[in-house]
């Protein structure tokens, strides 16, 4: 697929003219829009354009499906002038691409954190020969510090990494779009009215294939030690709930993080959005030691404004007292250095960008 089928498909369309007014959305996770997308998506929407989107979760098809989808996408990604995506997506990477066609990855996480890409030996399936971000002209990082990780943890070019901020984060600075997460959760559940809410929301250790989490039995107990004045939450990457269903609640993360009082997470990205709230946060790695000599991180993880809990045990007062004593100003800051550039105005900032310079 990689070396023989789908480069003979894109050279054969590409004998076609580039049509300068097609947009290509694809993801090869999801059945629909991931949300990293939706507000370019929405920008491009009022334009005329025209909008192609090929979403599908290719682990839960068949061998036969996955082909058919790769094919529909090259076809379109021969000819097309832009082309966005927000996750590893091999198809793009798999030719030699038209050098009037621009990629945008728009990547799923912010900051820097846990090693990623070529960094690490857990997120480049063995089999791809060649690079995986092959292809590429724009990867949109949250600020400046973020541009040399990963120049080369995707063995990017200079120049490619662009410090836009994230457009999915401009959803945090709409108020109305918090309102409807209010309105949304309490309709799903009312039982929560009045109450505290806290999440979980931790990242999966292992393989895509194979994934794992830890702790789940100290997030049961913290809900007996809580009492009535908390509802909480846990919410775990989909690759935990397609095999076994552990999340208690079917809104999606970025919906909850405005509406929560406190977040519990271990080493996910989602912590780089979150902080954009200013609100108290614990970092529950029971794993710390073991995850750090394996994985490895960019930075010190006591250096993130939040309780650092490796004992299931203590979850519940670190919790309280979180609660009741976060350092606001502490978050403030170091928002300010790793998503300064996501102020609610990165996707027309990057959209101006795209129009403009690659035009």
């Amino acid at each position: 697929m990689q070396n023989i089928l789908l480069p003979i498909v894109y050279k054969i369309y590409s004998r076609k003219p580039i049509n300068n007014k097609l947009v290509v959305f694809a993801d090869a996770h999801h059945q629909e829009i991931p949300y990293s997308m939706k507000l370019m998506k929405d920008k491009f929407d009022n334009t005329d354009f025209q909008i192609e989107e090929c979403y599908t979760d290719y682990q839960s098809k068949s061998y036969i499906n996955v082909i058919y989808e790769m094919i529909k996408f090259i076809k379109l990604y021969a000819v097309a002038k832009y082309v966005f995506i927000c996750d590893n997506f091999l198809p793009v990477s798999s030719c030699k691409k038209r050098k009037d066609t621009t990629v945008i990855q728009l990547w799923h996480a912010g900051g820097i954190l846990k090693k990623f890409a070529y960094d690490t030996d857990d997120d480049i399936p063995n089999y791809y020969k060649g690079n995986v971000f092959k292809n590429y002209d724009i990867v949109t990082v949250s600020e400046e510090c973020c541009i040399p990780i990963y120049e080369r943890a995707m063995k990017l070019n200079k120049g490619v990494v662009k410090a836009t901020g994230l457009s999915r984060t401009d959803l945090f600075f709409d108020d109305s779009y918090k309102q409807k997460c209010y309105e949304l959760f309490y309709k799903k559940h009312p039982d929560a009215i009045g109450k505290k809410l806290v999440l979980w929301a931790p990242t999966f250790r292992g393989k895509a294939n194979n994934p794992f989490i830890l702790g789940k039995n100290y997030i049961d107990e913290l809900q007996e030690k809580l009492g009535e004045e908390w509802y909480v939450l846990t919410k775990v990457h989909p690759h935990l709930d397609s095999k076994n269903h552990i999340s208690n609640t079917n809104i999606p993360t970025e919906e909850l993080l405005p509406i929560i009082d406190i977040l519990i997470t271990d080493y996910s990205s989602v912590i780089f959005d979150y902080i954009l709230l200013s609100k108290p946060l614990i970092l529950f790695v029971p794993d710390y030691e073991e995850y750090k000599q394996k994985r490895g991180f960019y930075i010190p993880l006591d250096s993130i404004p939040g309780r650092i809990v490796k004992d299931g045990k203590k979850l519940y007062e670190e919790l309280i007292n979180e609660y009741n004593d976060f350092d606001k100003e502490k978050i403030v800051e170091f928002s300010k250095h790793y998503m300064g550039k996501c102020d609610g105005n990165s996707t027309q900032r990057l959209f101006d960008m795209i129009i403009n310079d690659f035009n």
